[in-house]
């Protein structure tokens, strides 16, 4: 009924630059990382292995469905295609311009029209900005035309510099670009200021043609990080849910090392639309449990009980505290001891000071993301799941379990576990297990729910 960013990917570790496609009546999810997922309501993800020719890797993906076939492409990719999301695929050759010449492309998106004209969309890196032709149906890795340039970064648009406090004036990353249609405009949507940055952030162009010219639309970024948990929010794309509302999956970043030494990303998701002018806008980010796609809202909500509270714990390595581990803080961690085989975290919710009145609260779900930085290999790797169990307790001395995944066999470095409402003030995380190449460590372990009357 509920999901929460980032989105819990099954077999995941680095992934970014989300394209969902829909294909008879499935969703696929391809990401930089690892492909390929399925789900039928847009929060519950499948991993499959999919099959690629062995020379092609697909980075910052984006596929379409055209007379039959899956189209997909990628960074110096050129075109794919299959009769299926898993595939097999089979490449069917490079991009060539309008002179027959090969041309490489950054972040394509394809797009078909309503009149089964079918475009692509493209960066041009750095500042250069969006671009976008026509290609040719009868071959399309062939441009109809020369590729027409929409804009290029614009300095006095200060979410679009680079910078962690867009704090350049002469350097961005004008990039992602994604094209949604609503009667008969034309939604050119973009990210700045980078992906390593957590003012990446989404804004968009409009235009009543597909080849433009478009406009700037003011009320950019319509996705910005809020300064809490989720930030680097950009490169994403719109997908309609089963009850035709519309959704946004975006990259969420996590660490960050610079652009030499890599980042770590992950996915969120948020429900977008249009308001009564027109515009579009994105519900996000979001840091709490929301309805999911088709389900009602719950007017009371659930917020966060457990950041910076009192603490005790089995371990903790020097540099690695105990309270990196629930200080709202996606570049922090907590990691016990080596030697420490059960390692936990147990949490006053109610602790305020010896003067305060008792504090209990009624906890409904919870969050935990685990530190797996060092398992490279995105997806697909056969290794051990993370398993732990959740403990209650009003008294600190008689404990409830109301989360048991001591005996979980998916691998899954965010976890996002429902639990029936239960009135305590102490809640206890031990980790029983988790994969044998990294050592343990928690990002953020939160606790949701309300004060008890």
């Amino acid at each position: 009924q509920r999901y929460i960013n980032p989105l819990p990917i099954e077999e995941s570790t680095n992934i970014a630059d989300p394209a969902v496609l829909r294909f008879k009546g499935t969703y696929y999810l391809f990401l930089t990382g690892g492909m390929v997922w399925s789900s039928d309501d847009l929060v519950h993800w499948k991993h499959h292995k999919a099959t690629l020719p062995a020379v092609i890797s697909v980075v910052a993906p984006s596929a379409f469905e055209y007379k039959g076939y899956i189209y997909l492409t990628g960074n110096d990719t050129g075109l794919l295609r299959s009769r299926d999301p898993i595939g097999p695929w089979e490449h069917i050759g490079d991009f060539k311009d309008e002179k027959g010449k090969t041309i490489k492309l950054f972040d394509p998106m394809g797009f078909v029209d309503d009149d089964g004209k079918v475009y692509m969309y493209f960066a041009g890196k750095s500042i250069a900005g969006i671009y976008g032709v026509e290609l040719d149906t009868d071959e399309l890795t062939r441009f109809k035309g020369v590729p027409t340039h929409f804009f290029k970064f614009e300095p006095s648009h200060i979410w679009e510099r680079f910078g962690a406090s867009n704090e350049y004036s002469k350097v961005s990353w004008i990039e992602g670009p994604w094209m949604t249609k609503r009667k008969g405009t034309y939604y050119l949507q973009y990210s700045a200021s980078g992906t390593d940055w957590p003012t990446y952030a989404v804004g968009y162009y409009t235009s009543k043609k597909p080849l433009g010219p478009f406009t700037y639309y003011t009320g950019s970024p319509i996705l910005v990080q809020k300064k809490g948990l989720i930030n680097g929010t950009g490169h994403h794309c719109m997908i309609e849910a089963p009850d035709g509302s519309l959704w946004a999956m975006y990259n969420i970043l996590y660490r960050n090392w610079n652009r030499l030494r890599g980042t770590e990303r992950h996915i969120g998701m948020d429900a977008a639309g249009f308001d009564k002018d027109g515009n579009l806008f994105i519900n996000g980010p979001t840091e709490t449990p929301q309805p999911a796609p088709g389900v009602k809202a719950n007017e009371s909500g659930s917020t966060p009980l457990s950041i910076d509270k009192s603490y005790w714990v089995s371990s903790e390595e020097p540099g690695r505290n105990t309270p990196y581990g629930f200080d709202n803080n996606v570049r922090t961690w907590w990691e016990p001891n080596e030697s420490d085989t059960q390692p936990w975290i147990a949490l006053d919710l109610g602790a305020a000071s010896e003067f305060d009145p008792k504090q209990e609260f009624i906890v409904d779900c919870s969050r935990i993301l685990f530190s797996a930085g060092r398992i490279r290999n995105s997806a697909g790797r056969e290794t051990n799941p993370f398993r732990y169990k959740i403990e209650v307790s009003t008294d600190n001395k008689m404990f409830k379990v109301v989360v048991d995944k001591t005996k979980n066999d998916i691998f899954n470095t965010v976890e996002f576990d429902e639990i029936e409402p239960i009135k305590c003030r102490y809640v206890k995380l031990t980790v029983s297990d988790w994969p044998k190449e990294i050592s343990m460590g928690i990002i953020e372990f939160t606790v949701f729910g309300q004060a008890a009357e």
